[in-house]
């Protein structure tokens, strides 16, 4: 194999290894950001159709109903702020161009008294698109561990026969 060819080869690599790590990034943006009550930066870290998808019937979808979500007096997420800390790990990440898509593990903890809990564990799937330079998030998609739709499609077949 010829240097230039090698050479194209490694830049290559490199901008992929780039991507995952702007993608993690990314994802410790959208945890800090709730937990700190950073309600335009958390949403402003989504595309403007971006979706989160809790539930079959748990869905906010766009930049409005995203706010509602995270920073609404009387919404869900207020009622954690501050006594939370959400926690991402063992992600996979695959890039392809200027999408991509994560799998991994979320456990929120919450704070009662002077003790630490868990809130919540969950599974998630996150599609990401970059635009200009750094990569946003287009779609979450979280389900709980253990629950019925526990364990995306996308990984259990990558486990089988990975790339």
């Amino acid at each position: 194999m010829d240097l230039e060819t090698r050479i194209k080869q490694l830049e290559a690599r490199v901008a992929v290894l780039e991507a995952q790590e702007q993608i993690r990034e990314c994802l410790a943006r959208y945890s800090f950001n709730a937990d700190l009550g950073r309600s335009e930066e958390y949403v402003n870290n989504y595309t403007r159709d971006g979706v989160i998808d809790l539930a079959p019937s748990t869905k906010w979808t766009g930049s409005k109903q995203l706010m509602d979500f995270i920073g609404s007096p009387g919404g869900g997420h207020k009622a954690i702020e501050g006594r939370c800390q959400h926690t991402s790990m063992n992600y996979f990440i695959r890039v392809d161009g200027d999408k991509a898509w994560a799998e991994g593990y979320s456990v929120v903890y919450l704070k009662k008294g002077d003790k630490y809990e868990v809130f919540t564990c969950g599974f998630n799937h996150w599609d990401f698109v970059k635009h200009g330079d750094r990569w946003l998030l287009k779609y979450r998609y979280r389900r709980p561990v253990g629950g019925e739709e526990w364990g995306g499609k996308v990984i259990r077949d990558y486990l089988k026969a990975p790339p």
